[in-house]
């Protein structure tokens, strides 16, 4: 009896490790297709609750665009900006809170 007790517990220890978010805040972002000229980028979130993220996209260090979006905890949100933005380096600066994160591409 002790013995299946001992590993009831070790099976739940194990799940939760198992469990990118249990006790966990983080957040993703990356471009959907990084090997060509598309703009399509998502974020994840992982910071255990809905979190509003702001993003602004730059064309050449020129801000071309720039939105809001809230993201329940665990989801993702897929954004393809409908931009003609032509040629250069295009960032995308995603913010939340105190978070910052920055992708970047040189598109043809």
């Amino acid at each position: 009896m002790l013995l299946v007790i001992a590993f009831s517990v070790l099976f739940l220890i194990e799940a939760r490790n198992h469990n990118y978010d249990y006790k966990k805040s983080w957040t993703v972002v990356y471009f959907n297709n990084p090997g060509d000229s598309s703009l399509g980028f998502t974020i994840e979130n992982h910071q255990g609750e809905e979190t509003e993220y702001g993003y602004e996209i730059f064309l050449n260090d020129k801000k071309i665009a720039e939105n809001e979006i809230k993201i329940d905890a665990g989801a993702k949100q897929t954004l393809t900006p409908d931009l003609n933005a032509g040629g250069g380096k295009v960032t995308i600066e995603v913010d939340a809170e105190d978070l910052k994160y920055m992708i970047y591409k040189d598109i043809k």
